[in-house]
């Protein structure tokens, strides 16, 4: 990947919502996390949760099923990822690396004009989808190479702190 001096309308992400973490093994994770260190209570999620839900690798529609976890931790929420099948970037990375931070998750207000922008600096899109939030989209930026993690961006319509799930 060609590194980007600057980008070229600048796009300027303010505020950290989420740090998300890949694992083999969601519901330990979690027990662990609980009794080692008084996190929790955590919100448990298998994805996708409804028939509309899209989910998109390298471009291309897939299939797959990821266990999920958040939990509230001040302003930012931490979210455990448990690939269960599928070809997806969760997998591949648990693959690679045993599981860790795998991104950190930016909300911005509009999506599209953002990825252009970035698409223009020639960050590209690892996977994409439709969030469990409803009317939500997030896109995964494939800056590993660039900046030694993962950035996703996520799109909430209208006003919204990124923490509730409605």
């Amino acid at each position: 990947m060609n590194l980007p001096t600057s980008l070229p309308g600048g796009v300027q992400l303010k505020r950290l919502v989420q740090i998300g973490i890949v694992v083999g093994n969601r519901d330990r994770t979690t027990q662990l996390l609980t009794s080692l260190f008084g996190m929790g209570p955590f919100r448990f999620v298998e994805w996708p949760d409804r028939a509309e839900s899209k989910y998109y690798y390298r471009g291309e529609p897939e299939q797959i099923r990821v266990k999920q976890a958040f939990v509230q931790l001040g302003d930012v929420e931490v979210e455990l990822i448990e690939p269960v099948e599928g070809n997806s970037g969760y997998q591949d990375f648990l693959n690679k690396t045993g599981g860790g931070i795998h991104h950190v998750l930016f909300e911005v207000s509009d999506i599209d004009p953002v990825l252009e922008e970035l698409a223009k600096a020639g960050v590209t899109v690892l996977q994409s989808g439709t969030g469990i939030r409803r009317g939500t989209r997030w896109a995964l930026l494939d800056t590993q190479d660039l900046l030694g993690f993962l950035v996703e961006l996520r799109h909430r319509p209208g006003e919204s702190d990124g923490t509730s799930l409605s």
